[in-house]
């Protein structure tokens, strides 16, 4: 396992560039309904990703919900991190990690241990956050969010690691009811991301050299 700590946000950011990351590789995961490879929506993600590398341009997202989960996740992972048996080395504020996956992917984890990977979620929403105490697995998180079970099992094959602890934070909420922590496992999904990502680069370097 490579892992590249950057000292600012620009080089993490140049890092993620070319790649499909695991934040994002939900959308290559789809289904198609003309037998492809890949869904419409996969294939317009590998367009905005050739865009992107073209242009050197990322798409910037902004807004409230973003601004939230920056500012409290630090603490999520405090208060995590005192009811884990566990050691992790948090990646935030300002230390931004990347570890490659391939040539055209990759993942930023929030922590690391030497047997877990750790992802903190912290919802603008308070609903959503309620939701997730019903997240106890891989299964349940797939049901519920399908976009942090593909994050999460890219994330554990990348780390090299067979489980993750997927974190919902609301310091809005009262004792008992502010954390959620589930232990996800990892899936036998990696042959079906590999050729998800293979199609996708395949795609990718045909659009780029035309």
């Amino acid at each position: 396992m490579q892992i590249t700590i950057t000292e600012s946000a620009e080089r993490w950011q140049e890092a993620r560039l070319s790649r499909f990351t695991a934040s994002e590789i939900h959308k290559l995961m789809g289904s198609s309904r003309n037998g492809n490879s890949l869904s419409k929506t996969a294939e317009t993600f590998v367009y905005e990703k050739a865009a992107e590398i073209l242009t050197g341009q990322k798409k910037q997202i902004f807004g409230q919900a973003l601004d939230w989960g920056i500012e409290h996740e630090s603490h999520a992972f405090s208060k995590f991190s005192r009811i884990t048996f566990e050691e992790f080395t948090y990646y935030g504020g300002e230390t931004y990690v990347f570890i490659p996956y391939g040539d055209f992917s990759g993942y930023s984890p929030d922590g690391l241990s030497k047997d877990a990977i750790l992802e903190i979620k912290c919802p603008y929403n308070s609903a959503i956050h309620l939701k997730n105490f019903e997240i106890y697995d891989a299964d349940s998180l797939k049901e519920i969010h399908p976009e942090y079970f593909w994050q999460m099992q890219l994330g554990m094959i990348t780390a090299n690691l067979e489980k993750g602890y997927f974190v919902s934070y609301d310091p809005r909420m009262p004792i008992g009811k502010d954390i959620h922590v589930a232990e996800i496992e990892l899936h036998l999904v990696k042959e079906e991301i590999d050729e998800k990502l293979e199609a996708a680069s395949e795609l990718l370097r045909k659009v780029i050299e035309l």
